[in-house]
């Protein structure tokens, strides 16, 4: 299933991995912001741009954003010294796996991020990268025949295969997990 951008015009998408910051300062360790993770920009600072990420961390594991509760889809990691600026709301269990999550807010800032506001000017760039590069030695796989969980652990084998730096690797298994099919567990949990 397709996910399509929001209706939202606040709503961006980074259009390519980015440092996270808590402050508009290089000073401090940055997280990561990943490729194709929604945000809304809070205010602007010079070449800074101060952001919110809405997300889910699973307890005991609050380093990690994910964008749905069980889905693997990365949204952001965090240095350990950044875990107590995230504003944590409501929790909710999940029926599979009996783990909790509890829906997380990051306010950061990106130095001069690059950002979409239509998702799918990204899914533009990483659908000819996928067919080109992953039918060199295989069959090209349909995306919607895995959940995003297993796309991870497939390009996770296969991703050094390709040749491609990491980020074109990311961009990919983004891209898969996003048309996986329980990609429309990634939309109902905004």
């Amino acid at each position: 299933m397709a996910e399509t951008a929001q209706a939202d015009p606040d709503l961006q998408y980074l259009d390519q991995m980015a440092a996270i910051h808590l402050t508009p300062s290089t000073d401090s360790k940055p997280g990561r912001a990943f490729v194709a993770t929604p945000l809304q920009v809070l205010s602007r600072q010079e070449d800074w741009v101060q952001v919110r990420i809405t997300g889910w961390t699973q307890a005991g594991a609050e380093r990690v954003i994910y964008a749905a509760p069980g889905i693997r889809v990365l949204s952001a990691t965090l240095p350990k010294s950044a875990v107590g600026d995230l504003i944590l709301t409501d929790t909710q269990d999940d029926p599979e796996t009996g783990l909790t999550w509890t829906r997380t807010e990051l306010r950061g800032w990106l130095h001069d991020p690059a950002l979409q506001s239509d998702l799918n000017q990204i899914w533009a760039r990483a659908e000819p990268l996928f067919a080109k590069r992953c039918t060199a030695c295989h069959q090209r796989r349909i995306p919607d025949h895995y959940t995003a969980n297993q796309w991870t652990s497939h390009l996770k084998v296969m991703g050094p295969r390709t040749g491609l730096p990491k980020e074109g690797q990311f961009l990919i298994r983004t891209y898969m997990q996003h048309h996986a099919k329980d990609s429309a567990r990634l939309t109902q949990n905004p």
